[in-house]
């Protein structure tokens, strides 16, 4: 797999105690960005949408914290939030690496162009090391 991207993941996080979304960020460097205008023949003619395809090698995991499925990471406190990452639908991924926290959504998809919303993700960390990865889809 070929590593031409970095990105940060902003991950969306219901705080209990305040009733609010949150969004934690997580930066990723080395990862493989495929994406861009995709259009499809329907019945009511030509429908063009953004598709991305973004694949995190196993060995390019955020250093310092853990992947954790959605659910445990819903149920997690907010102090325990900083060792981990996870991905799940509704999750914001932006090409690059970048420094700000945000406090919603549109926060990320008004200032950045190469951003996405998570549609689906894989976990395929299974077979040899060279080609254990992560695989988020989006548009």
């Amino acid at each position: 797999m070929i590593a031409n991207a970095d990105i940060t993941i902003f991950n969306k996080w219901y705080n209990r105690e305040t009733r609010l979304d949150e969004w934690k960020r997580t930066q990723i460097s080395g990862v493989n960005w495929y994406g861009g205008r995709a259009v499809s023949v329907t019945d009511s003619g030509l429908q063009s949408a953004d598709t991305y395809i973004v694949r995190i090698p196993a060995a390019s995991a955020p250093e310092g914290k853990q992947f954790a499925l959605p659910e445990i990471y819903a149920a997690a406190e907010s102090g325990d939030l900083a060792g981990l990452w996870t991905l799940q639908a509704g999750d914001i991924v932006v090409r690059g690496l970048i420094a700000d926290d945000i406090a919603k959504a549109a926060d990320v998809t008004g200032r950045y162009s190469q951003c996405f919303t998570v549609t689906g993700w894989r976990d395929n960390r299974r077979g040899s090391p060279a080609v254990q990865h992560w695989r988020i889809d989006g548009a």
